[in-house]
């Protein structure tokens, strides 16, 4: 337990955080079950920089990932291109970007995640795929992409692989942010009710205004 917690103050250390996220909101869709997490990809440079990110990134993709109550399914709904959500690339307030997609969706948006793309090539060269992907992808390749990145990340044998699994999560810690109402103790529960799911109970699709 204690080698657990010295792990998780690690890896909850890399994580940069996203100040203000939900500051100042008013009307808001209800609370669902489960958790519903906005995850903006980023790739670097670009002509759109995201003003309240470090360093120079522009948005790649804007997904919707539904978990269930129990964590055995997920659910990864794309934004179409071209919707109109608040430009996180030309607002200084995250929060901006958050109510827009709350209203679009009609869904409320429990935390932030934003993760540089850059971080599944890694998992997919970590774990033998081809690691190849092509900014500006519509999002059925997206999907493909991310799908084959999950099976070869989430398999069965990986909680009996310490080494690989502290990599992987490693890894991606490196490569995101989130927002700064997520506390460890929130963070602990979600990674726990996930520890069963596997990529088969991953579902993707395009999200759909409300």
């Amino acid at each position: 337990m204690l080698a657990a917690g010295v792990v998780n103050l690690r890896m909850a250390s890399r994580l940069e955080r996203v100040q203000g996220v939900f500051d100042g909101f008013h009307t808001r869709p209800a609370a669902a079950p489960g958790d519903t997490i906005l995850m903006i990809g980023t790739r670097p440079g670009g002509h759109a920089d995201v003003p309240w990110l470090t360093g120079e990134q522009s948005v790649e993709s804007v997904m919707l990932v539904e978990v269930g109550g129990d964590g055995r399914r997920v659910q990864v709904k794309s934004i179409p291109r071209g919707v109109d959500f608040g430009a996180p690339s030309t607002s200084s307030a995250p929060g901006t970007t958050v109510s827009a997609v709350e209203s679009w969706a009609g869904r409320r948006i429990d935390h932030l995640v934003v993760i540089d793309w850059r971080t599944f090539a890694q998992l997919a060269a970590d774990n033998g795929i081809d690691p190849a992907y092509s900014y500006g992808s519509p999002p059925y390749v997206q999907h493909a992409y991310l799908q084959s990145v999950l099976e070869a990340t989430l398999h069965t044998e990986l909680r009996k692989q310490p080494v690989n699994l502290y990599r992987a999560l490693s890894t991606t810690a490196e490569g995101a942010a989130i927002d700064d109402d997520w506390s460890v103790l929130e963070l602990d529960r979600l990674v726990l009710s996930l520890r069963n799911l596997r990529s088969r109970n991953i579902d993707f699709s395009m999200a759909e205004a409300q």
